[in-house]
């Protein structure tokens, strides 16, 4: 709730009809206990928690919450900052007592609203299968027929056309959309044929990808793929947009391919897609009891011969949604 109870009542223009702040408060809670899941209607994310764990409680008396109530209750910023030692000096508790407690958390949910939401995603018809050819020791790609439509004339409109005993504005009218029906097919086949070039050069660049993933994954400008084609920069951009292909590591959108990037410092191109799977791996295999800085995380990228500034260090792991050192920490 966005509007705490007061402004609520004041909301109200007829002031004959107001409710006391007690009536409201007790209908509040009425609404808090109805509504499903647990944890809507609160007026704050504390409020949130502590319904749920209501919740928790009412499902199973056994379950023993008070801990985590406690702290929620009173040292929630501590809590979502990961000031652990500052809890336990605060509460007495030991570090293992608290990390019981937080055994509760990932049954907590901060929006639970959002689950009311539909979360099913419509299914994605890829444009283009890529497969691995065994016998030639090569990747091998076509295009699938799931969205484009596959368009014949009616020859019945051909012989219409010469057909002398139709009015001749009859037969002009049929010339006339005869001739743009083929324009439209053979725009259609030429638009194929492009994406079919397309996806071969894309495959041909990356070819390590689809071996090893994506720290493998190149630069590609799309500059480079229409030098090789010999067509606009834009023809190659209108080819691939919208455009999904499926390959035995999944279905990724035809734009994913084409990336920007840097030298490594052994003179190899590396994308700033791998740049991020590589930080991402380095953050996975870190020591939880003592999480890599970002300054750290520039060294370790560096011994894997990836040279980039702290900052962009922060910025990809942000866009990687992954939280600082200090949060990471485990006690």
């Amino acid at each position: 709730i966005r509007a705490d109870l007061e402004q609520i009542r004041e909301s109200i223009a007829d002031e004959r009809a107001r409710p006391r702040l007690e009536a409201l408060e007790r209908a509040l809670t009425a609404l808090q206990i109805f509504l499903d899941p647990p944890g809507l209607a609160a007026r704050d994310l504390r409020e949130s928690l502590l319904l749920q764990l209501d919740a928790i409680e009412e499902a199973d008396p056994r379950a023993d919450v008070s801990a985590i109530r406690k702290i929620i209750e009173g040292h929630l910023d501590d809590l979502t900052h990961n000031r652990i030692p500052r809890i336990a000096e605060k509460t007495g508790m030991s570090i293992e007592e608290i990390s019981e407690a937080l055994a509760h958390v990932p049954r907590l949910v901060l929006h639970p609203g959002r689950t009311l939401v539909n979360s099913v995603l419509p299914s994605i018809i890829p444009d283009a299968i890529v497969e691995y050819d065994e016998d030639g020791d090569d990747y091998i790609a076509y295009l699938t027929d799931g969205r484009m439509p596959n368009l014949r004339i009616n020859k019945d409109y051909a012989t219409l056309v010469k057909d002398r005993g139709l009015p001749k504005q009859d037969r002009e009218f049929i010339r006339t959309n005869l001739s743009n029906a083929n324009w439209l097919i053979d725009a259609l086949n030429q638009r194929r044929h492009t994406l079919q070039r397309v996806l071969n050069a894309v495959v041909a660049a990356q070819r390590d990808f689809f071996d090893l993933g994506e720290q493998a994954l190149k630069p590609l400008p799309m500059t480079q793929v229409a030098d090789q084609l010999g067509i606009h920069v834009a023809t190659v951009s209108r080819a691939v947009a919208g455009k999904h292909i499926q390959c035995p590591r999944g279905i990724f959108p035809l734009r994913r391919f084409f990336t920007g990037g840097m030298q490594t410092q052994g003179g190899d191109e590396v994308s700033y897609d791998a740049i991020k799977a590589a930080l991402r791996d380095v953050i996975d295999e870190e020591d939880k009891s003592n999480p890599h800085s970002d300054d750290a995380l520039v060294g370790e990228l560096e011994k894997r011969g990836i040279e980039i500034a702290r900052r962009t260090v922060a910025k990809y792991r942000s866009q990687l949604d992954i939280p600082s050192a200090r949060l990471r920490k485990k006690f």
